[in-house]
């Protein structure tokens, strides 16, 4: 038996998938007993690294990384094979290794597990435990010698209900994710490319018993990760399934008791503005404790919408934030800026959408398009946002209407370009 532990990267913008993977690994058998650590940040990392590799043969180090995480991750993966040249190895996870692993194996990792990767770090974990080669194993790629990269197969989509959503065992928690796979793969999303287009719901039963379980440990707060809040439960992800819905809120609630909240169509997850009705609506207002929803818009220009498939249009955006207003809720509105293609009377158009929802009361959360990997719009580049309509949003974020991290994202999605050519 080697010897080994192993080191996730708990930084916060990887927090959820980290708890998710730690969940997975505490029904394995022959994991019982393995030394873990969270590190959070670059300086504990190193401790844990040199505290792990004193006690033992071997050390897994695993990143989940999404694409913003992939600026400036080569000089810190170079500092730190440097400090621990040996018995380290170095995994990646998570949306971009997935996919494009070829270059992240290139930035010095070791191996990537591609997509849903909880079932391939329980089972790669157990093969360096036995001391057996890791190389072959399916849902992970390497380089082999010649610099080629090498893939050891697919992997069948798991069933969500035999996942733990988070670690009860080393107090790791999280959002229940309740819904993998979306059928629209927008053009600018990765989930679809990720997940599958076929949706796969954790089952209300089991949502119900870990938000049980968080209750009983004085954890009345309960925030679920879905792609569409709204389609949970149906069967093609394009629909809503009151009766599912239903079921689920009344599930959760019972399992939580008085003291319980339950976020949904909030943030960590949005709902898709067509999905927004008086039913939905109802259902929000009287299981959950969400004063707001998050409406994902993206654009108001309806060429732009058509181009990122997004399936609705601009009348159902205006229609789900009167919706939620009169509901007695507020309205979170997403929008996308720089959106390949778009031009400046696409951003008009945007604009003139997003001064209509202001004034009726809803707030705008602005992004910056992103170029992501395994996506339609990947080889695009961000369109160039016109000056008099960046000032137009800087007015009105100083008005308290419109918030979001689009400055620091277009420096970002610039900086990713020049490290990727």
């Amino acid at each position: 038996m080697i010897r080994t532990g192993l080191i996730l990267y708990y930084s916060r913008p990887n927090r959820f998938s980290i708890a998710a993977l730690a969940g997975a690994l505490e029904p394995r058998q022959g994991l019982r007993g393995l030394p873990m650590e969270f590190p959070p940040d670059p300086p504990r990392l190193r401790l844990a690294l040199r505290a792990l590799l004193r006690r033992h043969d071997l050390v897994l180090a695993g990143f989940s990384l999404a694409t913003p995480q992939m600026a400036g991750l080569d000089a810190l993966l170079a500092s730190l094979r440097d400090e621990f040249p040996e018995r380290v190895l170095w995994l990646a996870g998570g949306p971009h290794p997935s996919a494009d692993p070829g270059a992240v194996l290139r930035a010095g990792f070791d191996l990537v597990a591609r997509g849903e990767g909880e079932e391939t770090l329980a089972e790669l974990l157990e093969r360096l435990r036995r001391g057996q080669d890791w190389r072959g194993l399916p849902g992970t790629s390497w380089l082999d010698a010649g610099g080629r990269v090498r893939s050891g197969g697919g992997r069948p989509p798991p069933d969500l209900d035999r996942l733990p959503p988070f670690s009860p065992g080393r107090r790791i928690f999280g959002p229940i994710e309740i819904t993998r796979g979306c059928p629209f793969a927008c053009g600018f999303c990765q989930t679809s490319a990720l997940f599958g287009g076929r949706p796969r719901h954790r089952s209300p039963e089991v949502v119900a018993h870990y938000a049980g379980l968080l209750a009983g440990r004085g954890m009345f707060d309960l925030r679920v990760v879905t792609p569409n809040a709204f389609a949970y439960g149906s069967a093609d992800g394009r629909s809503v399934d009151l009766p599912a819905l239903r079921e689920l809120f009344r599930s959760v609630r019972r399992a939580q008791g008085p003291s319980g909240r339950l976020f949904f169509g909030s943030m960590p997850s949005e709902v898709r503005p067509e999905h927004v009705s008086a039913a939905t609506l109802g259902l929000v207002r009287r299981y959950a404790a969400n004063d707001n929803l998050a409406i994902g818009a993206q654009s108001g220009s309806p060429r732009l919408l058509e181009a990122a498939g997004r399936g609705h249009g601009v009348g159902e955006i205006a229609a789900a934030v009167a919706a939620t207003l009169k509901a007695g809720l507020k309205a979170n509105v997403d929008f996308i800026f720089g959106l390949p293609g778009e031009t400046e009377a696409d951003q008009e158009l945007s604009l003139a959408l997003i001064r209509r929802l202001t004034a009726m009361g809803a707030r705008i959360h602005a992004h910056w398009f992103i170029p992501l990997p395994q996506t339609r719009f990947a080889a695009r580049r961000p369109a160039p946002l016109a000056a008099r309509f960046a000032a137009e949003l800087a007015r009105l974020a100083a008005a308290g209407v419109l918030y979001g991290q689009w400055e620091s994202q277009e420096r970002l999605a610039a900086r990713l370009a020049v490290a990727h050519g």
